[in-house]
């Protein structure tokens, strides 16, 4: 085990720091691991030379880590050094088992492409000179060529003979473990299946060992021209992979996809794929540390933008007059208590209580739903982000002096009833509340959850501690030293969450003398509604 001492630094920089660390322990471990295997140095064939050899490799790579420990900073630029010479001595070793089927530009450079990887590492010793020396004073340090296996099968294929399945079975078995945790309806189940879809179809079926960060370069390079919500698309319907790429040329059809969906969605989703089956069958992650560069085509993210005071109070009294009870009260929730929409769509009259001398919600991971007409109950995941989501958060004094509190305890079920008659509440909430806030005039980076970050920027403008402005917004806690004591807010700190001053400008009287039970029966009628002209 390593540890390292790094000093007194802000929390996010020695965050960064450590993994940089960790990724260099991690890449010289593996090349550790691999970087004699299918050499022919065998226990009775090492000679003096060979054994001098292997010792400046090995205090290369301690040199390696004593040089990051010193200078952190170092350890990602050490470490994706000996990454390429680990990937080179991975290529020339599976080549070179391929015998005469092995890549003829790799198997005749075998000795030359294995010299150069090692003297990429041996470079990093303290004393690199006789390092280099050691490495020429060796005869051959490339493993020989196979000699021409038997024939096999026709049926046969190369997955057969390896140990590592392939990443579509490596895949598959990561999506089928999802769906045992969190159910086949889940919203994130038809997109990793799509994304397993793509990168399979574009970079073939191989085992993790077989690919390189180039694969996964080559997958975001190809995917610049797919379009943006292809699912909700007619004309894309039964095409494959290459025939949507094909057809979306020039974005003739659609647009492209975002940067962030590419690099937060398929990549991401595509490397914990690749990385799920690493401790059953004992492979590197072949994406470890790749660093992707994305082409321009992918749209730029708007960056979020806090709702100005004018839109604000445009929502709130279109909200309200509009009768409808999630258009009035959604908006509000989320700014008094900045929490997510998805879980807010899933509060139920239960779920409210009362602790230190405040009224708390709390909703749980998993709800019970009964059927209108079969009167069957089912039991139903609430769609939450991280642990902290279920935590208990602080509902404002405000919303028990307008008795909404008290209304919504009432409720045998969900308050926001309406919502759950359609087969995904918390995505057609979403939808419904963007369409409100455009009808508004919020426009740029103005989104309804920008109504949460005005929440969490409230509070840091009230000098609401750090910790406790997580545990309310259900953020993941920082750090270790934040995950200590209980993962709740205290009393004082409840007390002083529900009497927050309200912010100045926004007219709050609209939500006095409101019937709650009128809002909660009226239904939304179909069409469009005009969109304001103001502002």
């Amino acid at each position: 085990m390593v540890r390292a001492q790094l000093g007194p630094r802000r929390r996010g920089e020695a965050k960064r720091l450590a993994v940089q660390l960790a990724t260099l322990c991690q890449t010289i471990c593996s090349f550790a691991a691999d970087i004699w295997k299918g050499t022919p140095m065998n226990p009775s064939q090492i000679d003096d030379k060979q054994n001098e050899l292997a010792r400046h490799t090995v205090a290369a790579c301690q040199n390696a880590i004593a040089r990051a420990l010193e200078n952190p900073a170092q350890a990602i630029d050490l470490a994706r050094g000996l990454e390429a010479a680990l990937d080179t001595l991975q290529l020339v070793r599976r080549e070179t088992e391929r015998g005469e089927a092995g890549m003829p530009a790799v198997t005749a450079n075998s000795e030359a492409l294995t010299r150069s990887a090692l003297a990429d590492v041996l470079k990093l010793a303290s004393a690199p000179e006789q390092a280099l020396a050691a490495l020429a004073a060796v005869n051959r340090v490339a493993p020989s060529i196979a000699p021409a296996p038997a024939p096999v099968p026709a049926a046969a294929s190369n997955a057969a003979t390896s140990s590592v399945p392939l990443f579509s079975a490596i895949s598959q078995n990561y999506i089928d473990m999802r769906i045992a945790r969190d159910g086949e309806d889940h919203e994130e189940i038809a997109r990793l299946i799509a994304r397993r879809k793509t990168f399979l179809d574009l970079i073939g079926d191989r085992t993790p060992d077989e690919y390189f960060p180039s694969d996964l370069q080559s997958f975001v390079n190809k995917m610049q021209h797919f379009p943006s919500n292809v699912t909700k698309r007619a004309d894309f319907a039964g095409k494959s992979t290459a025939e949507i790429l094909e057809a979306n040329k020039g974005f003739a059809m659609a647009p492209p996809m975002a940067k962030k969906t590419m690099e937060d969605g398929y990549v991401a989703n595509i490397r914990t794929m690749m990385r799920h089956g690493m401790q059953d069958h004992n492979y590197r992650d072949p994406f470890a540390g790749a660093k992707l560069s994305y082409p321009k085509a992918y749209l730029p993210s708007k960056p979020r933008e806090g709702i100005s005071i004018e839109v604000t109070n445009r929502v709130f009294d279109k909200g309200v007059k509009s009768g409808l009870l999630d258009e009035a009260m959604f908006p509000l929730l989320a700014k008094m208590t900045s929490r997510r929409l998805g879980l807010l769509t899933y509060l139920q009259g239960s779920d409210i209580r009362r602790k230190d001398g405040v009224w708390i919600a709390q909703t749980n991971g998993i709800v019970e739903i009964v059927d209108e007409e079969t009167n069957q109950k089912r039991w139903q995941r609430v769609p939450i982000k991280t642990g902290e989501s279920l935590t208990y958060y602080v509902l404002h004094n405000f919303l028990d002096e307008i008795g909404f509190i008290a209304w919504m305890r009432e409720q045998n079920g969900f308050v926001f009833q309406e919502a759950h008659h359609h087969p995904d509440p918390s995505k057609y909430m979403s939808k419904t509340m963007q369409n409100h806030l455009k009808r508004c005039g919020a426009k740029g980076g103005e989104v309804f959850h920008s109504l949460r970050g005005d929440a969490i920027d409230a509070m840091r403008r009230q000098k609401v501690d750090s910790r406790a402005r997580r545990l309310q917004a259900g953020h993941e806690l920082g750090d270790e030293h934040d995950k200590y004591g209980f993962r709740a807010l205290s009393a004082e700190e409840c007390q002083r969450l529900a009497n927050l001053p309200l912010e100045k400008g926004i007219d709050w009287s609209v939500f006095r003398g409101l019937d709650f039970d009128a809002m909660a029966k009226r239904r939304r009628t179909r069409g469009r509604r005009p969109k304001s002209t103001e502002g």
